[in-house]
C-alpha cells in the first residue's frame, strides 16, 4: 500500500506523487517554493492534498510502508483541515479511517475534533478496542455496517460467537441483528459461527442468525468432517473456505459428540426461528 498517494488527482505532476510529506505540508500552510518545485503543473491546491492523503494509515507504518514521522505528520495536517469548513468531513473520516486511535501519541490531538465531530463515542470506542478491551471490540462489531471502512480494520479473523455475546448493555437482538445487517456483516455474522464450531457453541448468540445462516451453520457441522453435498449452493459454499476437505467416503460416524451437541443446538434454535430441516 502507498503510504499517502492512493488517489492523487490527475492533474499532479507524477513528480509529486514521490513527495509523501509535501501533501500534509500543504494542508498545514507549510509548503515552500522549493515543495513545489518538481510540481511540473502548479502547486496542488489543499482539496488536491486532501484526496492524496487516502492511503494514511498506521497500518502502512507496521508495515513499513511509511516512517512514524510521515503519518505523524499527515494526522497533524488532517487536524488542521478539520478545521476547514470546506474539508473538514473529508478530514474527519480520513482521520477516523488512518487508525490514528492506534497510535497513543497522536490520540490527544484527535480526539477534540471528534467530539467537536461528534464522532467521540466511535473513536473512545475504537482506543479501548486497540487496547484490548473485550466489551468495546464487541461494541465496535455492532457498528460494523455504520463504520465498515473503519471497524474493517480491527483484527476481524478470529472472531467468533463468544465476542458477539452476551449482548451490550441496553442492546435488544433485532438492534445487534441491524447493526451486521450489511453484507459485509453477515459475512462476519457467519464466520464467527462457523468458526464457533471448533469449540463451545454460545447457544443464546444463535438467535443473531438468520434461518438461512443457521441452515448454512448446521451443514458446516457436517462439512468440517467432509461430507460432500449434493445442494450447489452449499457445496459452492464450503469449497471457497480453507478448511473443507470434501471425501466421497464421508459417514456420520466421523461425527464427535460435540458435533452432536451444536447440532442440536442449532436445530433448536432453527425451530424456534420458523424453519425446521
Amino acid at each position: 500500500m502507498l503510504a499517502l498517494s492512493l488517489a492523487a488527482p490527475s492533474a499532479l505532476a507524477s513528480s509529486c506523487l514521490c513527495e509523501v510529506d509535501l501533501y500534509p505540508r500543504v494542508l498545514l500552510g507549510r509548503a515552500t517554493p522549493q515543495d513545489f518545485s518538481k510540481c511540473e503543473e502548479g502547486r496542488p491546491s489543499k482539496v488536491d492534498a486532501l484526496s492524496c492523503m487516502r492511503g494514511l494509515s498506521y497500518k502502512n507504518v507496521k508495515q513499513g510502508d511509511q516512517t512514524p514521522e510521515s503519518f505523524r505528520l499527515g494526522v497533524d495536517a488532517l487536524v488542521a483541515a478539520s478545521k476547514d469548513k470546506a474539508l473538514s468531513k473529508g478530514a474527519i473520516n480520513l482521520l477516523l479511517g488512518s487508525q490514528s486511535y492506534a497510535d497513543t501519541s497522536v490520540r490527544a490531538k484527535v480526539r477534540p475534533v471528534m467530539v467537536a465531530a461528534g464522532r467521540a463515542p466511535l473513536w473512545d470506542t475504537l482506543v479501548k478496542t486497540t487496547e484490548g478491551d473485550a466489551a468495546a471490540f464487541t461494541r465496535a462489531l455492532y457498528a460494523y455496517c455504520e463504520h465498515y471502512t473503519v471497524i474493517s480494520e480491527l483484527a476481524l479473523e478470529d472472531v467468533t460467537l463468544d465476542q458477539l455475546w452476551p449482548l451490550p448493555s441496553g442492546m435488544k437482538p433485532a438492534d445487534a441483528r441491524k447493526g451486521l445487517s450489511c453484507p459485509y456483516g453477515q459475512n462476519l455474522l457467519l464466520s464467527a459461527a462457523i468458526r464457533s464450531l471448533e469449540g463451545k457453541l454460545p447457544a443464546d448468540a444463535l438467535v443473531l442468525l438468520s434461518p438461512a445462516q443457521l441452515r448454512v451453520l448446521r451443514n458446516a457441522v457436517y462439512a468440517r468432517r467432509g461430507r460432500v453435498f449434493q445442494a450447489k449452493d452449499l457445496q459452492d459454499f464450503f469449497t471457497q473456505e480453507p478448511w473443507y476437505q470434501p471425501d466421497p467416503a464421508y459417514t456420520d460416524a466421523r461425527l464427535t459428540p460435540e458435533d452432536q451437541q451444536h447440532l442440536d443446538l442449532i436445530q433448536a434454535a432453527e425451530t424456534k426461528a420458523g424453519k425446521k430441516g
